[in-house]
């Protein structure tokens, strides 16, 4: 019988491309700034940002992914995908798996409560399990953390707490399903995982057991990684297969082949129960999704400032999967991750926090490293005159109007001119001028007053284009000698 990819060799291959990948990943995140759009091709990504602005690039990348799964199964998930290939590494020196039979009553159900949840305008779940994302915020929130804890690397993110903590509890969890059961993972939890195995259901070349030459000693069970071989009866449940090839080497026997050869008894697939299940539960999910989506958007309703290129809020928040590769990336270091700056439907979701920083004038990284569409992609002109917020000056915590000295810092600071600086006593008080103002939140960062500023900025929705920046600032006042600024 004609084989393909047989042994040792495939092995080896595959385990030496992962690795490759996944350092190329870390370094992408680390030491590479300007290559973060690699993320574009994660399956998940690609497949909402495909659906948020119908991308060449994100079609290509969908087509190629699910094309090569249709051929030789998940092998996505095994050497591209950077949350499985960190899985494989926490794998290490476990040795003992078994089959296991009940994935499909967890995996339908959550895959369509996931889809029900998003048709409803909620992205939560996918926020939440999506694994290039899942990847992305451990790296930021746990890794990072480590090394700055650790006197590594010097403190760059500094996220709320409850952010931080829901990355690591995302990080724990997943080190004891993968020491529990494995894969376990991928095969119940991931929605990429998921749709991938209804595509590898139909490949092409399997991994297919020889019924006569297989004894049931079990080697293969105890090498699979996913728990998808039932070697009592000889079947290999596939679309949980993620084409580790583990069991190619373990079987002494040559019992084991991969081939498009169909041997019977076939492979084992998923009963009309699963999908029943899955079925009512996609009902059920759609009728609750809808109550609680319209719950979450109106909870969602806040002040808070969206990156430049996010639109309009309800856009965004069915777009974003609160990855935080642009939070990693920002040059002002503004962005941070949601907490309850959007509500709960936006938990996780990048926000400008102008306490940390300012969105640079000269800047547009969050928009070119977006890797799921949910922010489009501006011209650095086209930026500068992009409107995300809006300013509002608050005379009554002001030092200049309150106490009737020189200060000026907002309007020094703003790179479009939009404060005026106009008389008010003895000095000059600024005065907000909203055709020009474009809510950088550079003059809410320099503000020194404190604990509230004296100038604030708020979102806007949509974002709207603004007149052109003026090239002579308005008339600024000289800082005082002691004067930080």
């Amino acid at each position: 019988m004609k084989t393909f990819f047989r042994k040792s060799k495939w092995r080896f291959a595959r385990i030496l491309l992962a690795a490759f990948v996944f350092i190329a990943t870390c370094c992408i995140l680390w030491c590479i700034p300007g290559t973060e759009e690699y993320f574009g091709i994660q399956y998940g990504s690609a497949l909402l940002k495909l659906f948020a602005d119908a991308s060449l690039g994100a079609a290509a990348g969908v087509i190629s992914i699910t094309l090569v799964t249709l051929l030789c199964g998940r092998i996505y998930c095994s050497v591209i995908c950077p949350l499985g290939i960190m899985q494989d590494i926490l794998l290490i020196r476990r040795k003992k798996n078994s089959f296991i039979r009940w994935t499909g009553k967890f995996k339908y159900p959550f895959f369509l409560l996931c889809i029900a949840a998003l048709l409803a305008g909620v992205m939560l779940p996918l926020t939440l399990f999506v694994p290039s994302a899942n990847f992305v915020q451990i790296v930021n929130f746990v890794f990072r953390e480590i090394l700055q804890w650790t006197g590594i690397a010097a403190a760059t993110l500094r996220p709320a707490p409850a952010a931080a903590l829901a990355a690591w509890g995302f990080f724990i969890l997943l080190i004891v399903l993968v020491r529990w059961k494995g894969r376990i993972y991928c095969n119940t939890l991931c929605p990429v995982g998921t749709l991938l195995g209804i595509f590898s259901r139909f490949s092409w070349f399997k991994i297919r057991i020889k019924q006569e030459k297989c004894i049931s000693c079990g080697a293969c069970e105890r090498s699979c990684k996913a728990g998808c071989i039932d070697a009592k009866n000889k079947e290999v449940k596939f679309e949980n297969c993620v084409m580790c090839m583990n069991c190619l080497d373990s079987c002494k026997l040559d019992a084991l082949h991969f081939t498009h050869d169909r041997i019977k008894p076939a492979e084992h697939s998923p009963g009309r129960r699963d999908f029943l299940i899955g079925g009512t539960t996609l009902l059920g999910a759609a009728a609750i999704g809808g109550l609680g989506g319209g719950m979450l958007r109106k909870s969602s309703k806040s002040q808070a400032v969206m990156p430049p290129g996010a639109g309009t809020y309800d856009r965004f928040a069915v777009t974003c999967l609160g990855c935080g590769l642009c939070i990693s990336s920002c040059k002002g270091k503004v962005l941070q991750p949601a907490v309850g700056q959007y509500g709960l439907r936006g938990f996780m979701q990048p926000f400008l926090d102008f306490e940390k920083g300012a969105c640079q004038f000269d800047c547009k990284r969050c928009m070119e490293v977006c890797p799921c569409g949910a922010l489009q992609k501006m011209t650095l002109p086209e930026k500068q005159q992009h409107r995300i917020g809006i300013a509002t000056y608050h005379p009554q915590r002001c030092v200049a109007y309150l106490e009737d000295m020189d200060c000026g810092a907002c309007s020094e600071h703003c790179p479009v001119g939009a404060l005026d600086m106009v008389p008010y006593k003895n000095t000059l008080i600024p005065k907000v001028n909203e055709k020009l103002c474009i809510g950088c939140g550079a003059c809410q960062n320099i503000c020194p007053v404190l604990p509230v500023k004296a100038i604030t900025v708020s979102g806007v929705s949509p974002q709207i284009k603004v007149e052109k920046p003026k090239i002579e600032k308005s008339q600024k006042l000289e800082a005082e000698e002691d004067f930080p600024f």
